[in-house]
């Protein structure tokens, strides 16, 4: 049993760690899902849409299990387990594995724009807050 009572602060955190993750899964699922022609209507569609084709299978396994991992995590924060911890952790490590690609092919770079790497920042960024913030909940009893 949890020895500490979670704040109004841990609910909101954990509401806003939910609601980041889903739409990770969102934007997964958009990813995998979209068809050519949809990429084709974007604007640097054909250039996405080549980059795609270089995107390695072992990236989009770390993707899926960057952000369903990080959901599973969100859920069983705000259920007070002690297991988001490690899934957060999980889920961390396969973000950085799924981004690699996006900072060591030239063509990724080059499909994703100027601006290719704040989305890869802001995930990791949200990820070790999500990180240091379920292992004080840990530490202070209010996860276990």
């Amino acid at each position: 049993m949890p020895s500490s009572k979670p704040t109004l602060l841990f609910w909101i955190l954990g509401i806003v760690f939910l609601l980041w993750n889903a739409f990770g899964c969102f934007m997964y699922l958009a990813d995998q899902m979209a068809s050519d022609e949809t990429w084709r209507a974007m604007e640097n569609g054909e250039a996405i849409l080549a980059a795609k084709a270089l995107y390695p299978i072992w990236a989009v396994i770390a993707y899926a299990l960057a952000v369903w991992g990080g959901l599973i995590a969100a859920i069983l924060l705000l259920l007070r387990k002690k297991l988001a911890v490690p899934l957060f952790v999980i889920s961390f490590v396969a973000a950085i594995i799924c981004f690699l690609p996006s900072f060591t092919i030239d063509e990724m770079k080059a499909a994703g724009g100027d601006t290719y790497w704040i989305m890869p920042v802001v995930v990791l960024v949200i990820g070790l807050i999500e990180i240091l913030w379920s292992f004080r909940k840990r530490a202070d009893g209010t996860i276990a």
